[in-house]
């Protein structure tokens, strides 16, 4: 067989291999849905900073650089498009965070200033905090991580300086946690580090 059969041959199956997957990814019903849902992340992560799945509501979170959108995790539709007034990033540090309490709303931190955004999980508003910082002088700080505890404190990770804040949403203050030992590294919890620092805190 000459190689411009082979050639031709190959050229036949790879067509007829696109069009049998083009229309598998017509139908429809509930093997589509749990594509699209699977397929979800990795398609926005392309212009995202942070995903957060809220398993219990089907909902997938996404913090990108225009502000936050929600998506439904079943059947892989938009539910919101969320602007951050007065939100900003910096590249040149850790990013900034986002995470959900345990009634679903999200919690969004700025890596440039001390400022926190609210979302609400029911009818999607905004509000915003301005953090103050208890601890040290009164000067403009990112939080690059944030994180809650067992006990639903929330704790957050300084964006450059690596210092520890446990931080009060409902009083607008974050108090500097003193450690034993160096600043902490990295742009984000670990679950052992909350674990840990748990269990040096109790009495």
């Amino acid at each position: 067989m000459s190689n411009r059969i082979i050639i031709a041959c190959i050229m036949w199956i790879s067509i007829f291999a696109a069009i049998v997957m083009a229309g598998c990814s017509a139908e429809s019903g509930p093997a589509r849905s749990a594509a699209i849902a699977r397929a979800t992340p990795a398609d926005v992560l392309n212009g995202g900073l942070r995903i957060v799945r809220d398993e219990a509501r089907n909902r997938i979170w996404l913090l990108g650089l225009d502000g936050v959108r929600v998506y439904d995790s079943v059947n892989g539709q938009l539910i919101r498009e969320i602007e951050l007034p007065n939100w900003s990033v910096a590249r040149f540090t850790c990013g900034p965070d986002m995470v959900l309490d345990s009634s679903g709303s999200a919690i969004i931190s700025s890596n440039v200033q001390a400022r926190l955004w609210g979302i609400d999980a029911d009818g999607f508003e905004v509000k915003e905090h301005q953090i103050s910082l208890q601890g040290r002088e009164q000067w403009d700080i990112g939080f690059g991580a944030l994180a809650f505890a067992a006990d639903g404190a929330l704790y957050a990770l300084t964006s450059s300086g690596g210092s520890l804040w446990k931080v009060d949403v409902a009083k607008t203050s974050a108090k500097m946690i003193e450690l034993d030992g160096p600043p902490l590294k990295g742009c984000a919890f670990t679950t052992q580090f909350l674990k840990d620092f748990e269990r040096s805190r109790k009495p």
